[in-house]
């Protein structure tokens, strides 16, 4: 990586199938991470009795890991047909802004905050599946809202 502009280009998020399969790999792990989190909360309360995530709530979350993973799966399905073209955003750092997602998740035990990741996470899917540049672009900048009010709690 020599840092130059054109490097950069080469590198623009989602503007390949392997970078669109990068990304499906990455919903795909916070889907796992998710259903570590929501499993660990519930091996929480059932050692703690009433304290901790309540069934609502595992439900929600079982379903976001579900829709996460169906999202991923239409990502590998047709990658080729999901390439973003004009999106000014390097894929390190879609990729990056992704595993943060997942170490918060799994170091964070405030299960509306996993809900509030998750559901940015999905957004961002349906952008990509979309092919909006636009979208994508506004998706990112929500998921990072998130991680910054994480982060503030």
């Amino acid at each position: 990586m020599d840092g130059s502009p054109g490097s950069e280009r080469r590198e623009a998020a989602l503007s390949s199938a392997m970078r669109v399969e990068q990304l499906a790999d990455s919903l795909s792990q916070a889907a796992v991470t998710l259903h570590g989190a929501v499993m660990r909360a519930i091996r929480k309360r059932a050692s703690q009795g009433e304290n901790g995530i309540s069934l609502s709530q595992a439900h929600a979350v079982f379903a976001l890991e579900v829709a996460l993973r169906q999202q991923a799966n239409q990502l590998y399905a047709d990658a080729a047909g999901h390439t973003v073209v004009g999106l000014d955003t390097a894929q390190r750092q879609l990729s990056g802004l992704l595993d943060t997602v997942r170490l918060s998740i799994a170091r964070n035990d405030d299960v509306r905050q996993w809900i509030s990741l998750a559901t940015s996470l999905l957004h961002l899917g349906s952008s990509v599946l979309a092919g909006s540049p636009e979208r994508i672009l506004a998706s990112v900048g929500k998921v990072r809202e998130r991680l910054q009010e994480m982060a503030q709690d």
